[in-house]
């Protein structure tokens, strides 16, 4: 499904595909490349707030954290 989104940032359109009904994570803007993190439920845009640098390493090294333990 798609999802549309409007960057906080600088307020342009942008899209991404997703195939689950839920979805939360980072997005890149395609044109200022912010960051912002975003909750999609049911394709409906929850939550889209910017994100930091520093809390996009953070959760990257939580996820990878994750995937370790599940192995």
């Amino acid at each position: 499904m798609q999802i549309n989104i409007k960057c906080p940032a600088c307020q342009t359109d942008g899209g991404f595909f997703v195939d689950q009904k839920v979805f939360q994570g980072p997005y890149k803007c395609w044109k200022c490349k912010a960051f912002s993190t975003i909750k999609v439920k049911n394709g409906v845009v929850q939550l889209c707030e910017p994100l930091s640098q520093e809390d996009l390493e953070k959760q990257k090294a939580a996820k990878e954290a994750k995937k370790k333990k599940a192995k």
